[in-house]
């Protein structure tokens, strides 16, 4: 028997889907290990995406600009852009999550690539850390809603910075916020009935009222008030969902005002809570990602 050939043009890079609905698709970037490859002298981007480089280092010059990744740094790609890699040694190690977005889903927010500023970042913006976070750990999990949520969640993120003007400077996620933040939420997320004042949420995270609230804006945009409204909405309507009525979902979601709960409920979904059930389900499930993904 005639041993294998060997390969000789084997594969660059390793890409592994993880999730993929027609909004977007993550996925896992790395290279074959032990395996040497020269890098292209010149690549060309086919779609909008986010790169999110999770370990290793690489070099990228984009339009005679080079910047250092490492982990934690971002690349972004639009159709058409073209850009140089460049690895330390013929072996490389990076890892990245890469997201991609379909044309559909980035219509309105195509200029946001341009208005950021830059393609590669080295340090991320704090509201691109924390969706990386978040991200890395929805991957973690293999929870597909997770993934879609932070997926769209990178975008909507991409969008606020580039709009506020914050994505070219100094501004810089500290890691103490970003852990704070992120138990926070986790917190909000697990009991959003809870009925807890900022203070509490604080002291159990290790920071102040005032300074949580001011990292909740910084990485999110949002108050932590606003967090968990917003996740008292996603729960009552998966009560709704689930057949639950409309007061029972109002009052075990965490809402205390039934006719306040309505107009919320209403002014967030674009539609009353007593019609809620019949929509579409996929139509339900965009709403509710909507609502969660971290737009102001």
């Amino acid at each position: 028997m005639r041993p294998p050939t060997p390969d000789r043009n084997p594969p660059l890079n390793r890409i592994a889907a993880l999730h993929q609905t027609d909004d977007c698709a993550v996925r896992h970037f790395d290279h074959p290990p032990g395996q040497p490859h020269q890098d292209p002298e010149r690549e060309v981007a086919e779609g909008w995406g986010i790169a999110f480089v999770r370990a290793g280092a690489f070099g990228v010059e984009v339009h005679g600009a080079r910047e250092r990744l490492v982990a934690g740094s971002i690349f972004l790609t639009r159709p058409g852009l073209a850009f140089r890699c460049a690895h330390d040694g013929p072996c490389p190690d990076d890892v990245c999550l890469a997201v991609g977005f379909a044309p559909e889903a980035v219509t309105g927010s195509e200029d946001a690539w341009t208005r950021a500023g830059w393609a590669a970042r080295r340090v991320p913006t704090p509201r691109l850390a924390y969706v990386q976070r978040r991200l890395a750990g929805a991957a973690r999990a293999q929870d597909a809603f997770e993934l879609e949520r932070w997926a769209l969640a990178g975008l909507a993120a991409l969008a606020a910075d580039a709009a506020g003007g914050r994505g070219r400077g100094p501004y810089a996620p500290r890691r103490a916020d970003l852990d704070a933040v992120t138990a926070a939420c986790h917190a909000i997320e697990a009991e959003p009935a809870a009925r807890r004042s900022i203070a509490d949420r604080a002291r159990a995270v290790g920071c102040t009222g005032p300074g949580l609230t001011h990292a909740f804006r910084r990485y999110l945009g949002l108050s932590p008030h606003q967090y968990v409204v917003r996740w008292r909405l996603a729960d009552a309507a998966a009560r709704l969902d689930q057949g639950a009525p409309v007061s029972d979902s109002c009052w075990r979601s965490g809402f205390e005002n039934l006719s306040h709960f309505c107009r919320t409920f209403q002014r967030a979904f674009g539609t009353r809570a007593s019609q809620w059930r019949s929509l579409p389900l996929p139509e339900r499930r965009r709403k509710v990602q909507a609502l969660l993904r971290g737009r102001p």
